[in-house]
């Protein structure tokens, strides 16, 4: 259990250094992002079978699919492991290693793309628990880094770059769908009122999810897949800790919108679209709390409180005189609470992650 815990501290000296080499500030970023995601996915990609409740699984369709005996139907996962297969061969283990070496680059990329604060981003990236979770639910999380970079291009306003990438997502996991209305999201002209909004339609959704979602299995069958099995206990799988992250990251949305609530235009217009983005995730995570399969839909979204966080910190930070000190004190602070509900799922073993061991 200690490795998860060294991983802060392993991160910290690695922005000291960074910060010693007196180098321009895009530079200090880059050798950052290089060395802590290099280490990151070495420590995922050494992990033996056992670290992860689905490694086992995603190892034995590997090899199932590189011997020509697979029902997988997600195409491009099924290139993606027959390249990885003719490369390096289909014992099982090259699939968790070829997995977490394209989830950190994806990961790494878009936070080195798009967080100001990308110390803080990846302090939050592994005390959210999206670090550990990748152990788990890899392919989605391939998924999810994809979507990422795409989203970073749809705020850049570049459709083919968003929507090439937005494709390839889904062709790793169907759930990736979900990503495609980012683009038209990033059109509105947002403020307090349209952001807040977004909590009563998907109130409003709720109450029709299952009318909605079996007209869209009418059109679409391959998701059918997913209409069986969606509900389960708070207590399952961790949730009832998870919602209560989200409900504190809400807190941190809701100050920040009531201290611009009258000047949201002094928020820039990247930084709004990414708090509505987050708005999304959090909203969904919320009201549907103890629905399996939207809970993996919010993650495509959620995850970007990795980078709203520090957004935030620096705009409520900005309504006080002593701004620099409440920017410290807030991203201590923030960055604290969050290690307790990391230090309650990494030690319930929520995700299979415990004991780590190598693979040998």
């Amino acid at each position: 259990m200690v490795i998860y815990f060294l991983l802060f501290p392993m991160i910290a000296m690695i922005y000291l250094m960074t910060l010693l080499l007196r180098q321009k500030s895009q530079i200090q970023k880059t050798i950052f992002c290089v060395l802590t995601f290099g280490t990151l996915g070495f420590i995922s990609a050494s992990r033996a079978s056992s670290v992860g409740t689905d490694v086992t699984l995603y190892e034995n369709i590997f090899k199932s699919i590189n011997y020509g005996m697979s029902s997988e139907n997600n195409l491009g996962y099924v290139i993606y492991n027959k390249l990885i297969g003719n490369v390096f061969g289909y014992t099982g283990h090259e699939i968790t290693a070829a997995n977490s070496v394209l989830i950190t680059i994806l990961i790494g990329f878009f936070i080195w793309k798009e967080a100001e604060h990308y110390f803080v981003a990846t302090f939050l990236y592994i005390s959210l628990f999206y670090y550990a979770t990748s152990f788990n639910i890899s392919r989605q999380f391939i998924a999810m880094g994809l979507v990422l970079v795409a989203i970073s291009f749809a705020l850049d306003k570049k459709v083919m770059p968003w929507f090439i990438l937005t494709v390839l997502a889904t062709l790793f996991h169907a759930t990736a769908i979900v990503a495609f209305p980012v683009y038209w999201l990033t059109k509105v002209h947002w403020d307090v009122k349209k952001t807040l909004v977004i909590f009563p339609i998907t109130i409003f959704a709720s109450f029709i999810f299952n009318a909605i979602l079996n007209i869209f299995v009418r059109f679409f069958p391959h998701y059918e897949m997913y209409i069986t099995g969606t509900q389960f206990n708070i207590a399952d799988q961790g949730q009832g800790r998870v919602i209560l992250v989200k409900v504190f990251i809400l807190f941190i949305l809701l100050g920040l919108l009531l201290l611009y609530q009258k000047r949201y235009g002094l928020i820039s217009e990247r930084h709004s679209n990414t708090i509505a983005l987050t708005t999304v995730g959090l909203s969904i995570g919320i009201v549907f709390y103890n629905n399996i399969l939207l809970n993996r839909v919010e993650l495509f979204y959620s995850i970007l409180s990795i980078v709203f966080i520090p957004i935030a910190i620096d705009y409520i930070s900005l309504k006080f005189k002593e701004k620099d000190t409440v920017r410290l004190m807030l991203t201590i602070g923030i960055l604290l609470i969050t290690l307790v509900p990391y230090y309650i799922q990494v030690s319930g073993n929520y995700s299979g992650i415990l004991p780590y061991t190598m693979n040998k």
